[in-house]
């Protein structure tokens, strides 16, 4: 099957009731994907195919698909249609994932925690961390700084900076619980807040330089306050885009950043 267009025939394929249409999506994709035992590489029916078989409207389907594919379970190239990709699929099958990227008030707590973990690792990274460790840190943050126009690059480098941090805490145990979450994080960081806020990256990345800086002078105290107020934005940001549930226009927001991605392509195919 792999590398061909073959129509896929599945229980999954199927209209999907008009409640949580999203999540719902997710559900079926992953499960389509799990139950098929389809491998990386897998061509997966096109959009319209999906819009007819679920029943459902593209906005909802796109957001999904967007979900997937920012941490690699879907594969998406122009030109080229859909494809599984080789992101961690057990993850994103697990209930407490799909309620972590769903749900506004998980999204909270999401927050809330990595702001319980990555504070004091923070603090301990300045307290512990060799200097090849911190010298990867400054790396990441480095491919933040040229990636301020590009998302995925940022976005890679973003969770690629907390993850050295984290290894720098020299807590097996933290370093853990974040990294179990780096899908998760991946996600957060391309639905919520890149996709509702043109100008994240740049403010994003000042934010982060001073954690840097703290961690190369050592300095404990200071590099566990540039993280609370690293954290303390992102909520902001958070709290932000979830306010934005409808656009200036009166439109909803998924709307909106369905007509980008439609504009997008197009300029794509024009190139």
């Amino acid at each position: 099957m792999r590398g061909e267009t073959a129509v896929i025939r599945s229980r999954y394929l199927k209209p999907i009731p008009r409640t949580n249409l999203t999540e719902e999506i997710l559900t079926r994709l992953v499960s389509l994907i799990l139950e098929e035992r389809l491998k990386p590489g897998d061509k997966l029916p096109s959009v319209r195919e999906l819009v007819d078989q679920f029943s459902v409207g593209r906005s909802s389907l796109r957001e999904a698909i967007r979900i997937l594919n920012a941490i690699g379970v879907i594969d998406v190239s122009v030109g080229e249609g859909m494809s599984v990709g080789r992101g961690d699929i057990s993850l994103i099958a697990r209930p407490l994932t799909l309620g972590l990227l769903m749900g506004e008030q998980s999204r909270n707590d999401l927050i809330e925690t990595r702001r319980l973990i990555e504070i004091e690792m923070a603090g301990l990274a300045a307290e512990r961390g060799t200097a090849a460790e911190i010298a990867a840190i400054a790396g990441h943050l480095e491919i933040m700084r040229t990636s301020q126009n590009d998302h995925v690059p940022y976005s890679t480098a973003d969770l690629e900076f907390h993850l050295a941090i984290a290894r720098a805490s020299h807590n097996q145990l933290l370093y853990n619980l974040l990294y179990t979450l780096r899908h998760i994080l991946a996600a957060l960081i391309t639905k919520v807040v890149v996709d509702y806020d043109a100008n994240h990256m740049p403010q994003s990345f000042k934010v982060h330089v001073p954690i840097l800086e703290a961690i190369r002078a050592r300095n404990g105290q200071a590099a566990r306050q540039a993280m609370a107020a690293h954290l303390n934005r992102l909520e902001e940001r958070l709290t932000l885009a979830i306010s934005r549930g409808l656009t200036s226009h009166g439109k909803p927001a998924s709307v909106r950043r369905a007509r980008v991605i439609g504009q997008r392509s197009n300029r794509r195919k024009r190139v």
